[in-house]
């Protein structure tokens, strides 16, 4: 986040925290929901109502050879930003389908001594699961649980993982202005948090709660992994709409869906399905598509297709990848050096910035289909 969002974002903190009631109470109080599950170590337990329920999850999501039980959704709150040996996890969120339920756990380190014990009550949750489901988890959470574990002389072993933040890129990335977490909550779940808490601000409050005793915003930071944590089922099931059936996917999720990267993605795996995708980026404008499908059916010997294509993006947009692809098929599938010179010189006729690599490539292939065509001349 940069440092003129954080300013904006710490004013407008200010101002809720201001227009809300002041009042002394114990976030982590069995009231609330928070049982001891060791000298240091608190839990807490709630059921929601569950988004899987009756939802058959894609293989690109969940593998062959597991199924939803197998699925744990976590994610860690930490004393610092990095995933260095310094960084410590002091609240793990997790879920997991409980029958028609979401059941969701937390765990917290209430001082750093206890933390031994308290990856050890982790681990007995981690145990019971063998998917692993996060956002940025792969690069971040699951890095420093590991480096704790391992300074703990303990083994962290995470089956398999699906990271969501990859297929929100995928999905999401050239029609958002970021794929943060509370990005993809607010444009494409449409869910609105309340009073909630940065994530810059989570190492500071932990700190100053070890320091003072005193909760301050710890309960801020509670909610906030609690909602992150359910926020995973939810955007779960809503890729896994879009994957499965994008007709029973929600209507934001899908309108702002890139469909030239759902396209390809799709081409890659052999499904067929992306070509329609691809058809209907390209239609609407998406070169990108044009190019990924143009590809595909090159790939496939399907000359007749992607020629047509690259001769559509050529004349009506000007297309320098489309252009030199022709080129390179009249000169060796074709065997016609003259055609494949008249695109070489239509592409220069266009007169777009070329850099230093393409002009020179261009002015090479000039030159040899010029020698190819005067061979010809001279063996008539």
């Amino acid at each position: 986040m940069s440092l003129e969002k954080r300013l904006r974002y710490l004013e407008r903190s200010l101002r809720q925290q201001r227009a809300v009631p002041v009042e002394i109470r114990d976030p982590l109080s069995s009231e609330r929901g928070w049982e001891a599950a060791g000298e240091y170590t608190l839990r807490r337990r709630l059921h929601f109502p569950s988004p899987l329920q009756d939802a058959g999850i894609s293989e690109f999501l969940l593998p062959a050879g597991f199924t939803p039980s197998d699925l744990l959704f976590f994610d860690t709150e930490t004393t610092g930003l990095s995933g260095g040996a310094g960084n410590s996890a002091f609240l793990v969120g997790m879920a997991w389908i409980d029958g028609r339920m979401l059941a969701t756990e937390q765990l917290f380190l209430k001082d750093f001594p206890g933390e031994g014990e308290f990856l050890s009550v982790l681990e007995r949750r981690l145990s019971q699961h063998r998917m692993f489901v996060s956002y940025n988890g792969r690069a971040f959470d699951a890095h420093v649980l590991r480096t704790r574990f391992l300074l703990n002389r303990m083994e962290l072993t995470l089956e398999q993982q699906t990271d969501l933040l990859y297929w929100s890129r995928r999905l999401w990335r050239r029609t958002l202005p970021d794929c943060s977490l509370g990005t993809i909550e607010r444009e494409i779940l449409g869910i609105v948090r309340g009073v909630d808490v940065a994530g810059f601000e989570v190492p500071g409050i932990y700190l100053d709660f070890l320091r003072s005793g005193e909760p301050g915003r710890l309960d801020a930071v509670l909610e906030h992994n609690l909602q992150d944590v359910r926020t995973l089922a939810d955007l779960l099931i809503t890729i896994n709409s879009i994957l499965v059936s994008r007709e029973k996917a929600p209507e934001a999720a899908v309108q702002r869906a890139d469909r030239t990267a759902l396209g390809s993605f799709f081409l890659s795996r052999d499904e067929r399905r992306g070509v329609e995708l691809l058809k209907s980026s390209f239609a609407d404008g998406d070169e990108g598509a044009g190019r990924a499908l143009s590809l595909y059916y090159k790939r496939r010997g399907a000359w007749r297709e992607a020629v047509d294509l690259w001769k559509q993006m050529a004349s009506k947009r000007k297309s320098l990848f489309a252009g030199i692809e022709l080129a390179k098929y009249f000169e060796h599938r074709e065997r016609n050096p003259e055609q494949a010179l008249a695109w070489v010189r239509t592409i220069l006729s266009w007169a777009l910035p070329l850099d230093r690599r393409l002009r020179s490539e261009l002015s090479h292939r000039r030159q040899r289909l010029l020698k190819k065509v005067s061979r010809g001349s001279s063996m008539l």
